[in-house]
């Protein structure tokens, strides 16, 4: 892939996830991709590519599952979402430099960690690092089983539905949404961060000179106070189409 694209018809293509607010997500359907990540890929992708061609790249939805494979089948030839970059991953994918760091946080019923020591079942996505960093964890206060779903709704299903069920683990400003967008006014964040995850726009790894320039523009955008502008409209703002936001401030480039 070069930077003026591969194909014949010279369409560049871009993977964007569905519910993965505030990163990417799309209020209804047809499937028109907003969030943080979306506005990062429309301004360094434009430089890039031009504003008009970047206007006319497709946006193709893709789920946890499937934007590997798709990229790797050239489908796509970026994903721009909230992709972990992790060392199994970059056996096969290569990635920008990350746009976004995150921990991990815990939710449970309020009140109900009263008890040091307890044993806790808390749900997840199964495979995560957010259960790598849970059971890698020291000393929480209470002693935590983790319980593997496929998805985070699934997993927050889990945790609001079901009594045995604790709490729930995941990267936090994905949990904060799930915690926001629920009916439910008993659930708090413990005050535990745990482990560390970098986001990148997933690449395929022979597209060196694509990744390079987005490198070089990223890198730019990060340093400027387009980037700040970015993270207060996504993180700390009421969410465009869903009626809530994370009221979440940034310190220096990092949100809390």
């Amino acid at each position: 892939m070069s930077l003026t694209g591969g194909r014949e018809d010279g369409a560049f293509r871009v993977g964007y996830q569905r519910r993965t607010a505030p990163f990417c997500y799309s209020v209804g359907s047809p499937f028109r991709p907003i969030g943080f990540s979306v506005d990062v890929a429309r301004i360094v992708l434009s430089e890039i590519l031009g504003a008009d061609r970047f206007t006319a790249a497709q946006a193709v939805e893709v789920t946890s599952t499937t934007r590997e494979s798709l990229l790797l089948n050239s489908a796509i030839d970026i994903e721009c979402g909230s992709t972990t970059i992790t060392e199994a991953r970059l056996e096969k994918v290569a990635f920008t430099v990350p746009i976004f760091e995150t921990r991990h946080r815990i939710a449970v019923r309020t009140g109900s960690m009263r008890r040091r020591g307890a044993a806790v079942l808390v749900a997840g996505i199964r495979g995560s690092t957010s259960q790598a960093a849970l059971e890698a964890a020291g000393d929480l206060g209470f002693q935590p089983t983790f319980v593997g779903h496929s998805s985070i709704g699934k997993a927050f299903d889990a945790f609001t539905d079901d009594p045995a069920v604790g709490g729930i683990v995941a990267d936090e400003v994905i949990l904060r949404c799930a915690v926001a967008a629920s009916p439910r006014s008993d659930v708090e964040l413990l005050d535990i961060r745990l482990g560390l995850d970098r986001y990148g726009f997933m690449m395929r790894p022979r597209d060196t000179a694509l990744r390079s320039a987005l490198d070089e523009s990223l890198a730019r955008l990060l340093a400027s106070a387009s980037y700040e502008a970015l993270l207060a409209r996504w993180f700390y703002d009421e969410l465009p189409g869903l009626g809530y936001g994370l009221g979440m401030r940034s310190v220096g480039g990092q949100v809390t």
